[in-house]
């Protein structure tokens, strides 16, 4: 037998050990956090944060810059924050390869360029980190205070005037832009506006903040102009805007406070609240924008004294009060009393309610018709400011409403004047006030440096309101500086085209700088046929053609009625005394409310110089 001895086979311990040198190769594993850095995921996570910041940041400029509207800016940050888990998700699955994008499992570790990828990103985190950080520090030093709108953006304002001869504007400065109505039925406007107008309110009483008053605010509404143009035109540094969407009882506010020059987002809030919570809605805005701005307050809280806290009597108030703003008509007036009337039985201790009654009334009785007001009325306008002051002595709009009472109801100039300078003593922001103390100085004690400073700062205060300039305007006609007259008065009419008696005035302001033919073409533009033909009569004298002008002067004295005063206005102008007194006692006897404003009259100096005219003031007791 061969002795040949079988192959022994390796021992165990050696088969192992072998089989696990030279089998399959072996994976080694990795624990989640560990992955994440392999794929380079949290590099990609870091990189589109700060991306995104630096993008957003540019973008709101453009946003502001342009006016887009505020879904553009939303939708901008939602798919910024929507791409943002889309990024990582990328990052985890997908590899960079020299062939492009392949999925992770399908690279093999040997042609992985991680490493590579991890720095290029490392690179790029720098890179953008840097750019966001130069952006911040430029913001932050330099464009929040050296960059202003500019002259080429302010020129696209059609015919508004520059708001006063400040050369800065103010860092502490805010227009509040109407508040938009998002309401599913778009019926809640006059609650937005309200809201809009109170803030203003609220702002206003802050010693150091300049607040343009609300018809100047809300001039732009609805016109193609961007937000840099209108802090230009108002003269502020930063804008408050925001919208309302209301739902039964629920209400959904938002705000935010933008710094112009940049289009930086100083502050911004939305609120979820009942609509019973609106009083505390305005509160938290307004103190808000107070702090945001750093301007400080006097009284040591931005609440002030609510005048109700019903939120049915604030609502129907509201309705009321957008009357009395945009009303046109009597019926507009009426119709503002009406809502008044509704809110003060829901709560009659709502004073500034009363006060604001008061002048619905006022304006559907003096502001509507040259009549005087029934009896039923007249007693009512009384009551309303009596217990607008009873419930509240240190409201402005109660005094404002007592003014008025006192003014046109009873021709008690001097009460007048002390309560109106009470309302801006307390409402120093209100331009409405200051125009209207100007305007009863004015008749009580004549034209003095006093009424053309008030004037001014109303203008200042309001600077794109059309009345502020009719109210200067008429001042400068009066005291026959025709140059600032014809200025004030195409202001006027370039911010409300029929301003009325616009045309009119800067008809006159021409004829008394000698160039009646462009008077002439000036008074045809008046949409008012009296005027138009008034002007006619004034203009054709001054050119010489005596036979048109008596032909415009017997059409209006044959007018049905004709206009006592008017004609007595032609009959002065031209010298003819004693029909021009005529026709004023005529219109004394008509009881024509006008007559308690002739000694304001320009047309009517010429009577000046005659003992009737000192006897008519007498009569109906003006002051010379």
């Amino acid at each position: 037998m061969s002795e040949e001895h079988p192959q022994t086979p390796p021992s165990a311990p050696e088969r192992g050990s072998s089989g696990h040198q030279h089998g399959h190769p072996h994976l080694p594993t990795f624990t989640f956090l560990e992955e994440l850095k392999r794929r380079n995921v949290g590099r990609v996570a870091i990189l589109y944060i700060i991306l995104g910041y630096v993008v957003l940041e540019v973008f709101g400029v453009f946003v502001h810059l342009l006016d887009l509207p505020p879904w553009v800016g939303r939708s901008a940050v939602l798919l910024v924050v929507l791409g943002f888990p889309v990024a990582l998700l990328i990052a985890w699955i997908y590899e960079v390869t020299p062939e492009g994008l392949k999925p992770t499992d399908e690279v093999a570790p040997h042609k992985s360029i991680r490493h590579l990828t991890g720095r290029r990103l490392d690179r790029a985190i720098i890179a953008v980190l840097a750019i966001a950080l130069s952006y911040f520090i430029i913001d932050k030093f330099w464009l929040s205070r050296h960059v202003t709108p500019t002259a080429s953006a302010a020129a696209t304002i059609s015919a508004t005037p520059a708001p006063t001869s400040r050369t800065t504007i103010p860092e502490k400065s805010v227009a509040v832009l109407p508040f938009v109505d998002m309401s599913e039925k778009h019926d809640q406007e006059y609650f937005s506006e309200g809201l809009s107008e109170e803030l203003i309110d609220k702002l206003t009483k802050v010693t150091d903040l300049r607040v343009p008053a609300r018809t100047s605010s809300f001039y732009f509404k609805g016109k193609q102009t961007t937000i840099a143009d209108i802090a230009r035109a108002l003269g502020v540094a930063h804008v408050l805007e925001g919208s309302v969407r209301k739902s039964g009882h629920t209400l959904r506010v938002t705000a935010q406070l933008i710094r112009v020059s940049n289009g930086y987002h100083l502050w911004s809030e939305t609120y979820d609240r009942k609509d019973s919570d609106i009083f505390r809605i305005q509160d938290d805005i307004a103190g808000s924008v107070v702090s945001a701005l750093k301007a400080s307050l006097a009284g040591g809280s931005i609440t002030g004294a609510m005048t109700t806290t019903n939120a049915e009597a604030y609502r129907l108030s509201l309705l009321g009060r957008a009357l009395v703003s945009n009303g046109v008509t009597k019926a507009d007036y009426e119709t503002a009393a009406s809502y008044l009337r509704d809110a003060l039985r829901v709560d009659p201790t709502f004073a500034d309610a009363w006060s604001v009654l008061t002048m619905a009334l006022v304006d559907a009785t003096y502001g509507s018709t040259n009549q005087p007001p029934s009896q039923a009325i007249a007693t009512e306008m009384r009551h309303a400011a009596q217990r607008a002051l009873q419930l509240a002595p240190t409201l402005g709009s109660a005094h404002a409403a007592s003014a008025s009472i006192s003014w046109f109801a009873d021709q008690d100039l001097e009460t007048a004047t002390a309560e109106f300078r009470r309302s801006v003593y307390l409402d120093p922001g209100s331009a409405g006030y200051h125009k209207a103390l100007a305007e009863v100085l004015f008749a009580s004690r004549g034209a003095s440096d006093e009424v053309l400073r008030l004037h001014q700062r109303a203008i200042e205060l309001d600077p794109v309101n059309y009345n502020c300039y009719l109210g200067i305007g008429s001042y400068y006609l009066y005291v026959n500086r025709f140059v600032e007259a014809g200025n004030a008065f195409r202001t006027a009419l370039d911010l409300q085209p029929q301003a009325p008696d616009a045309h009119l005035n800067l008809g006159l302001a021409l004829l008394g700088r000698g160039q009646p033919t462009a008077a002439l073409a000036e008074f045809d533009r008046d949409p008012d046929s009296n005027n138009k033909l008034q002007g006619e009569i004034l203009a054709y004298d001054s050119i010489g053609r005596k036979a048109d002008a008596e032909a415009a002067l017997s059409r209006m004295i044959n007018l049905e009625p004709p206009d006592a005063i008017q004609v007595a206005e032609v009959y002065a102008y031209r010298g003819e005394l004693n029909q021009s007194f005529a026709w004023l006692e005529r219109a004394y006897l008509q009881g024509d409310e006008r007559m308690k404003s002739v000694n304001r009259d320009s047309l009517l100096k010429h009577l000046h110089a005659d003992r009737r005219w000192k006897t008519l003031l007498q009569k109906l007791r003006l002051p010379e």
